[in-house]
C-alpha cells in the first residue's frame, strides 16, 4: 500500500509553485541564519546542529542547507532504537539544536513495515520519543521531520488547491502500518 500523497511530497516537479507544496518550499527556502533560527532566537553560543537521517531526502537537504550557510553540523551516528548511542552522540557533538529526519521506511518501500511491525515501532515510535526525551532532558531544541504519509487529500485539502496541512492537524490517513507509526508520534509529540 502506498502513501496517497508521497509522490507530491518527495520532489516538486519543475513547474510546481511554492504554494502547491508548502513543506518543500519552506524547507528549500529555509534560512538557518545565526540570528533567528526556525523561530527561535539564537544565544551567544555558535550554532551546531546534530542531524539524524543522513541517507534520506530531507536529512540530506538539511546538511546541504547547513553547508550553504556555513553552519557547523554533524550527522548522528547513533541509531534511534539505541538510547545509549543517541546519548553518546549528544555528549560528543554537544549540539545547540537536533534535527530528526530519520526513521524506518522499509526496503524497497513502506510495505516492508507491514511484516516488520516490531522493528518499525522500535524506531519510528519508541526511538523518536527516546530522542525527544533526551533532548528535553538536556534542554535542546528538537525539530522532528516525520512524513506527509499521515495525510490524505480530502474536501478541505484538494490536490492542486495550494491548501496544505498544518502541524496541528489530526492525521487522516493510516492506510499503512508505516503511516500508523508516524501518526502515533505526531499525536504524542504534543503531550
Amino acid at each position: 500500500m502506498s502513501c496517497p500523497i508521497t509522490r507530491n511530497l518527495q520532489k516538486p516537479p519543475p513547474s510546481s509553485s511554492s504554494s502547491t507544496i508548502p513543506l518543500l518550499s519552506s524547507l528549500t527556502s529555509l534560512s538557518l541564519s545565526p540570528h533567528i533560527t526556525m523561530g527561535f532566537t539564537a544565544s551567544d553560543k555558535p550554532l551546531k546542529f546534530l542531524i539524524y537521517g543522513r541517507t534520506g531526502w530531507i536529512g540530506g537537504l538539511l546538511g546541504k542547507l547547513c553547508d550553504s550557510q556555513g553552519i557547523d553540523y554533524v550527522y548522528g551516528s547513533g541509531r534511534l532504537e539505541n538510547r545509549t548511542s543517541l546519548e553518546a552522540d549528544l555528549d560528543s557533538v554537544n549540539p545547540t539544536h537536533v534535527f530528526n529526519a530519520a526513521g524506518v521506511t522499509g526496503r524497497p518501500n513502506v510495505d516492508w513495515c507491514e511484516s516488520h511491525k516490531v522493528e518499525t515501532i522500535r524506531t519510528n515510535v519508541v526511538g523518536t520519543l527516546t530522542l525527544a526525551d533526551l533532548c528535553r532532558t538536556k534542554g535542546l531544541v528538537l525539530i522532528n521531520y516525520a512524513t506527509g504519509c499521515i495525510f490524505e487529500y480530502d474536501s478541505e485539502h484538494q490536490l492542486g488547491s495550494g491548501v496544505g496541512f498544518k502541524e496541528e492537524d489530526i492525521p487522516n490517513f493510516i492506510g499503512s502500518f508505516y503511516s500508523k507509526t508516524k501518526a502515533m508520534v505526531s499525536d504524542l509529540q504534543f503531550h
